[in-house]
């Protein structure tokens, strides 16, 4: 069983406009869609697509509760939430169809005070021994950057394997608990590590002072593609060419597809990669956080060949 956590989910309602965005002009809305969205919901949407059992589960207020679980339900997923009475959050993004698009994050539960002993008690409720736990997006407001590092700490001591997926001091406190799968972006590694990674030699460098700590990092970058690496060799995959229309949940698509194929064997080839990005690049081509069709990631698969850049054991590194 898979399990996403999302801490900080939203309804994503994204708005196709006629002509071409630009500041300071009227804009005439064409299309609206509207999607239960946060990043675990969207890998929990690329798992049940993959035909994996899997369970959204997180806080959401009550006031989306029936909304979320009528669509996602309808995909295959169980319903895992737990209920709050505040209002869950509304994400926009405007996009013109040609590749230009505007989005705007509203902060996620901003009257709800942290409780520790609260959210581990729930956390131990989806901690069956063997569930895989992904952990994805942002954290509500009042919660500290440490929780998603107690909720790993909470999940390895019941046997569960951990992914994470999120940014900034919140990404930072978590990799001290050294989770099994890291997906960073590029910029959200490069504001963890103080540097740049633009060129082939620092991305290198990174990953190798990562790669004794975790089982799997995953680097994605935008159009360009995403890095891989496990103890001892890092990939890189370009990403195949597609039409940009809306990039939200391009990397949770990447992220679902990587977990559907790496779990239960825990064996990173090039064709598992290849997916991989290849779902990320089909993510790009829908307005919203649509299921992906699975013909569609397989036909861009083709056109990707992860190429290994490092083979070899890095130094240990007992700290970041």
């Amino acid at each position: 069983m898979f399990v996403t956590l999302t801490l900080n989910p939203a309804v994503d309602q994204a708005l196709q406009v006629a002509g071409e965005l630009a500041l300071n002009h009227l804009h005439l809305i064409e299309a609206e869609t509207n999607s239960p969205g946060g990043k675990g919901v969207n890998v929990a949407k690329v798992l049940a697509a993959n035909r994996r059992p899997v369970a959204a589960a997180g806080l959401l207020g009550e006031d989306q509760l029936g909304f979320y679980q009528k669509a996602l339900i309808a995909a295959g997923i169980t319903c895992c939430f737990l209920p709050l009475p505040h209002p869950t959050r509304i994400n926009l993004m405007f996009s013109d169809g040609q590749g230009h698009e505007m989005k705007f994050n509203r902060p996620g539960f901003p009257d709800l005070a942290f409780d520790e002993a609260a959210l581990l008690a729930y956390a131990r409720s989806l901690a069956t021994p063997g569930n895989v736990i992904i952990m994805s997006g942002s954290l509500p407001v009042q919660f500290p950057p440490t929780t998603y590092a107690l909720l790993i700490r909470l999940f390895r001591s019941a046997g569960c394997p951990t992914v994470i997926d999120t940014s900034g001091p919140a990404l930072a406190a978590a990799l001290t608990e050294t989770p099994d799968v890291i997906k960073p972006n590029r910029q959200e590694l490069e504001s963890v590590l103080g540097k740049s990674l633009e060129t082939e030699a620092a991305m290198h460098a990174a990953l190798r002072r990562l790669m004794s700590r975790h089982e799997v990092i995953i680097v994605s970058d935008g159009a360009r593609g995403a890095w891989f690496a496990d103890r001892t060799r890092i990939w890189f995959a370009a990403a195949p060419a597609v039409a940009c229309v809306d990039t939200t949940g391009a990397g949770d698509s990447l992220l679902g597809q990587f977990c559907a194929d790496y779990f239960p064997a825990r064996q990173l080839t090039p064709e598992l990669m290849a997916r991989a990005v290849a779902a990320g690049a089909a993510a790009v081509e829908r307005h919203g956080t649509p299921v992906i069709p699975p013909a569609r990631i397989h036909e861009l698969a083709q056109q990707v060949h992860p190429t290994l850049s490092v083979t070899d054991n890095p130094p240990p590194h007992p700290s970041l």
